[in-house]
C-alpha cells in the first residue's frame, strides 16, 4: 500500500513537471560582448539544478577526503574501546563465576588498551585479593587510572581488606575512617569494619556496630547473638588483670547477657584470676539457675570462697534435679573432700564414675585415697586415669 502511494506521488510529480516545461515558453538571453547566448528557460533551470548537484557532490568528496585521517583515527579508537569493553565484560563474568585467575588476566588485557576504564583495575584487584595475591592487587590499585573519584569507595574498600588480610586491622580501620569521610559507610563497609574490630580485639566497639548491622538485616537474631556473646566474653577475658574495669564492664551488661553460659564462664574465670571467688560463685549460680551447663559446674568446683559450706549446700540442692550429671557428682566429691568429709566424697566420686568412667573422676578419687594413705587403691585409680587420658589424647 505504501509502495503504491509513493508510485502515484512520483507519477503526479512527473506529469506536473512535464506540463510546466510544455507551458513554459520563456527564454534567457546572456550577453557578454562579443558573445551572445540565448537559452530556453527550461534548459537554464536544468543546467542550474545539475550544476548545483555536481558542485555539492564535488565539495562533499573533497571534505570526506580531508577528514579521512580523523575518521580513521576515530574508528580505530572506537574499535579499541570496544575491545576494552569486551575484555572488561569478560573479566566481570569470570569474577562472578569465581574464576579469579581468568578475571585477573582479562582485566590486565583491558588495561593494556589505551583509554580503557579504571574499573578494570578494581576488577583485577578484587580477583587478585581472592587468590591472596596482595602485591598484584596493590599494584593495580595504585595505577593512575584507578584513582578516579568515582572509584574512590571501591578502592578504599579493597585497600582496607588487603590491610586486614596482612594482619594490620588498625590500618584497615584507618582506611575505613577515610572512606567514611569520603562517602559515609554503606553496609559492606560496616561488615568489613566489624571484621577489623574483631581482629583488633576491640570488643567494646563490636556490640554497637553489630546493632547497626542487625537493623540493616545483615544478621538475623541468632547470628547477632553469637557475635554479641563472643565479643562480650572476649572483653571479659581481656579484663582478667583489671579488677575495677572488670566489675564496671560486668555491671554494664544486660541481665540476659550475664546469664548466658559463655559470658558467665568468661566472667567467672576472670574473677577467679583476680581472687574474686565469691563473685565468681554468684555469677555461676545465677547462670546455672537459668540454664544447666556442666562446664559451669566444673568451674563452680574450682571456686574457693571463704564460706565453703554454702557452696556445698548449693551444689547438693542442684543434685535433687540433676542427679544423673557425672560432673556435678565429681564436683560434690571435690567440695566434700575440702571439708574433709571423706566418706561422702568417696561416695560422690564413685557415683560419678558409675555414670561416666572418666579420667578426671579417677584422678580426684586417687588423690583423695592417697591423702588417706590408701596407696594401693589410689595407685589403681591413677593407672586408670592415665590410661583414659592417654586414650583421649590418641583420639583424632
Amino acid at each position: 500500500m505504501r509502495f503504491l502511494f509513493w508510485f502515484l506521488l512520483l507519477a503526479a510529480a512527473a506529469v506536473a513537471a512535464a506540463l510546466a516545461v510544455k507551458l513554459n515558453s520563456g527564454y534567457v538571453l546572456l550577453v557578454a560582448p562579443p558573445y551572445r547566448v540565448e537559452l530556453s528557460l527550461n534548459l537554464l533551470l536544468l543546467i542550474a539544478v545539475v550544476g548545483f548537484a555536481a558542485l555539492y557532490g564535488t565539495l562533499r568528496v573533497i571534505m570526506r577526503t580531508v577528514r579521512m585521517p580523523q575518521t580513521v583515527r576515530t574508528w580505530r579508537r572506537r574499535q579499541k574501546l570496544e575491545r576494552a569493553r569486551t575484555a572488561q565484560d569478560s573479566a566481570v563474568v569470570a569474577l562472578l563465576e569465581g574464576r579469579y585467575g581468568k578475571a585477573q588476566q582479562r582485566a590486565l588485557e583491558a588495561l593494556a588498551i589505551p583509554g580503557s576504564s579504571g574499573l578494570n583495575a578494581i576488577i583485577g584487584a578484587r580477583a587478585a585479593i581472592d587468590v591472596r595475591n596482595f602485591d598484584a592487587a596493590e599494584t593495580m590499585l595504585n595505577r593512575p587510572d584507578a584513582q578516579a573519584t568515582s572509584l574512590a569507595v571501591a578502592r578504599l574498600m579493597l585497600l582496607a581488606e588487603i590491610a586486614l588480610e596482612h594482619g594490620e586491622p588498625q590500618r584497615a580501620l584507618d582506611i575505613l575512617r577515610e572512606l567514611r569521610r569520603e562517602a559515609g559507610m554503606h553496609t559492606a563497609a560496616l561488615r568489613l569494619e566489624l571484621r577489623c574490630l574483631q581482629a583488633a580485639r576491640r570488643w567494646t566497639d563490636v556490640v554497637p556496630l553489630l546493632e547497626q548491622l542487625v537493623r540493616r538485616k545483615v544478621f538475623d537474631s541468632t547470628q547477632a547473638e553469637h557475635v554479641r556473646v563472643t565479643a562480650q566474653s572476649e572483653q571479659l577475658k581481656a579484663l582478667a588483670h583489671d579488677a575495677a574495669g572488670l566489675r564496671e564492664y560486668w555491671n554494664r551488661l544486660p541481665d540476659a547477657a550475664k546469664r548466658h553460659p559463655k559470658v558467665a564462664r568468661a566472667a567467672a574465670t576472670s574473677f577467679l584470676q583476680l581472687g574474686g571467688d565469691r563473685e565468681a560463685i554468684d555469677i555461676l549460680v545465677e547462670s546455672l539457675e537459668r540454664e544447666w551447663n556442666s562446664e559451669l559446674v566444673e568451674l563452680y568446683g574450682e571456686c574457693r570462697p571463704a564460706d565453703a559450706t554454702r557452696q556445698l549446700e548449693q551444689a547438693e540442692r542442684w543434685l535433687l534435679r540433676h542427679n544423673q550429671d557425672p560432673v556435678l557428682l565429681r564436683v560434690l566429691g571435690t567440695l566434700c573432700q575440702r571439708k574433709q568429709l571423706w566418706g561422702k566424697a568417696q561416695t560422690y566420686f564413685e557415683a560419678s564414675l558409675a555414670l561416666d568412667n572418666g579420667w578426671r573422676a579417677h584422678l580426684a578419687l586417687g588423690e583423695m585415697l592417697g591423702h588417706l594413705n590408701r596407696d594401693d587403691e589410689a595407685n589403681a585409680h591413677f593407672v586408670a586415669a592415665l590410661k583414659l587420658a592417654t586414650g583421649e589424647l590418641r583420639r583424632p
